[in-house]
C-alpha cells in the first residue's frame, strides 16, 4: 500500500526525537459497527435498493513521547456496503506527526479540523471535505493532507493552514443507492476551476480567542471550494445509466471566504453566529436546460454573504429527574434566499436534546427545519443508548413532513427532490 512508507516514516521520525519505540506511551482504541438502513417508499428506479446492510470499521493508534512533545497518530475508517457500492470506501482520517514546545504547535500529514459553533448548519467549516456518503446530515469528514503551524499567546491563537491536495466529494451509487435527489453524479468527471485537479496550493488562516463569556473566531479561507456546483455537463448526456436519471458533474470551483464564529456562554444559555462572506465564479443558468447551471455557459463571480445563529437553552435536572434538555433554536440565511443552490436561504430550525445521565448514556435529539419561503418541513429523530459496557445502539430517522410552495405557487425543488428518500438507520456497536 502506498501509505505504509508514509505511516513507516512518521513513526521512525517519533522514534528518532522521542527516544526509543519501546519508550513510547502507546494508545489504541477503536470500534466495529454493524448497520441496515431502509427506505420505506418506494425508490424512483427498479434497480434502486430499499433496505441495505453494512460493516464498518475504525481504529485510532497513537504514539506519544515521554516529553508529549512528539506525537504520531493514525486513525483508519472502512465501510463495506452490501449494494451501495460508493459507500464502500476506505479512508485514512488522521496520520500525522504533531510537536507540541510550549506555545508553538506543528502538525503535517493527515487531519481532520472543524470550525464552528451552531448546530444546524456549519457555514465557517472548511478544511476537511464532507465524506458524502456516510451520511446526509455531513458532520462526518474525510481526512485532509495538511502542513499546520499554530502559536498561542495571551492575546489568543493563530493557525496557519496549507493544503496541498483536494478530496472531491462522494456520492451515493448512481444505480442502486439511496437517498437519491432525481440525478447522479459521476466521481470521476469532477471539473476543477483551478486546472490543477486534486494538487492544489490552498491555504487557511484562523484566530481564536477568549474575550470573558465570548469565543470568538476569526478565518480566511483561499483555494478550491469543498462543495461543488452541481451542472449539466457539455456534451450534454441525457441519461447516466440503466435508471435513466439526468447526468450531473461537479464543478470545483476557486474560492476566498473570510469567517466569523462567537459563542457566548451566559449561564444556561449558549448565543451563537456563525457568518460567512465568499467569492467564487459559478456557472450561469442554461435556459436549455430548464436553467440548470451548465459547463457550456459562461462563468460569472459571485459575492455571497451568509449567516447562521441562534441559542441554545439548557434545564438542568428537568422537574428533580437527574436529566437534562436542551432547546435549540437557529435561524439560516442565504442573501440569494430561494435561488440559493441549497435548502438554507430562509430557514429556521428547532431542536430539543435529551439527557438521562444514567451509566449507560442514554440520549435523545429531536430536531426540526422549516423553510419561512414555502412552509416546507423536515423532521430528525436520534437516540443513542450503551448496551452493557462494551456496546452502543444508535437509530436515526428522517422524514420529509412537507412539501410547500413560495409566494408565487413554485413547488421547493429541494424538498419535492427528497420526498420520498425517507429513511430509518440502525447501528449496532462495539468499541474496544
Amino acid at each position: 500500500m502506498a501509505g505504509r512508507p508514509f505511516i513507516g516514516s512518521l513513526i521512525a521520525c517519533l522514534a528518532l526525537y522521542g527516544g526509543s519505540v519501546g519508550a513510547l506511551d502507546i494508545d489504541f482504541e477503536g470500534s466495529v459497527e454493524l448497520e441496515l438502513r431502509h427506505f420505506p417508499q418506494e425508490a424512483r428506479h427498479k434497480d434502486m435498493e430499499d433496505t441495505f446492510a453494512a460493516l464498518a470499521g475504525e481504529f485510532e493508534l497513537g504514539f506519544f513521547s515521554p516529553s508529549g512533545r512528539h506525537a504520531v497518530i493514525i486513525a483508519p475508517f472502512a465501510r463495506f456496503d452490501r449494494y451501495d457500492h460508493e459507500r464502500s470506501h476506505g479512508d485514512l482520517r488522521e496520520a500525522k506527526y504533531r510537536y507540541v514546545n510550549g506555545s508553538f504547535e506543528a502538525t503535517i500529514g493527515i487531519d481532520k479540523e472543524f470550525w464552528g459553533v451552531t448546530e444546524f448548519l456549519h457555514l465557517v467549516d472548511i478544511i476537511n471535505q464532507t465524506d458524502n456518503v456516510e451520511n446526509v446530515d455531513g458532520e462526518q469528514k474525510l481526512g485532509q493532507p495538511i502542513v499546520k503551524f499554530s502559536y498561542a499567546s495571551n492575546y489568543g491563537t493563530l493557525t496557519s493552514y496549507f493544503l496541498p491536495f483536494f478530496r472531491i466529494r462522494q456520492y451515493y451509487d448512481p444505480v442502486a443507492g439511496r437517498p437519491n435527489a432525481g440525478f447522479i453524479v459521476d466521481d470521476n468527471t469532477s471539473h476543477f476551476e483551478s486546472g490543477e485537479g486534486r494538487r492544489t496550493d490552498d491555504y487557511a488562516l484562523r484566530y481564536q480567542n477568549n474575550l470573558g463569556p465570548f469565543d470568538i473566531g476569526l478565518s480566511w479561507f483561499d483555494g478550491t471550494a469543498r462543495e461543488p456546483q452541481l451542472v449539466v455537463p457539455f456534451p450534454h448526456e441525457a441519461s447516466g445509466l440503466a435508471n435513466g436519471l439526468p447526468m450531473l458533474q461537479a464543478h470545483y470551483a476557486l474560492l476566498q471566504q473570510a469567517g466569523l464564529d462567537v459563542q457566548a456562554t451566559l449561564g444556561p444559555w449558549l448565543l451563537k453566529l456563525e457568518a460567512t462572506q465568499a467569492t467564487e465564479n459559478r456557472y450561469l443558468p442554461d435556459p436549455q436546460f430548464n436553467n440548470q447551471p451548465s459547463l457550456r455557459m459562461a462563468l460569472q463571480e459571485v459575492d455571497v454573504s451568509r449567516a447562521t445563529g441562534g441559542v441554545e437553552y439548557t434545564f438542568y435536572n428537568l422537574f428533580d429527574s437527574g436529566t437534562d434538555l436542551g432547546l435549540v433554536v437557529e435561524y439560516m440565511y442565504d442573501e440569494r434566499k430561494d435561488e440559493a443552490p441549497h435548502p438554507f436561504g430562509d430557514d429556521i430550525g428547532i431542536g430539543l436534546r435529551w439527557t438521562a445521565n444514567d451509566p449507560q448514556s442514554t440520549a435523545i435529539l429531536f430536531g426540526g427545519l422549516i423553510d419561512l419561503d414555502t412552509d416546507s418541513a423536515s423532521l430528525s429523530l436520534e437516540a443513542e443508548r450503551r448496551l452493557g459496557r462494551s456496546f452502543k445502539a444508535i437509530l436515526e430517522a428522517r422524514f420529509q413532513d412537507k412539501v410547500g410552495e413560495n409566494a408565487d405557487g413554485v413547488k421547493d425543488s429541494f424538498a419535492a427532490a427528497l420526498a420520498d428518500e425517507d429513511s430509518v438507520r440502525l447501528r449496532l456497536a462495539y468499541y474496544f
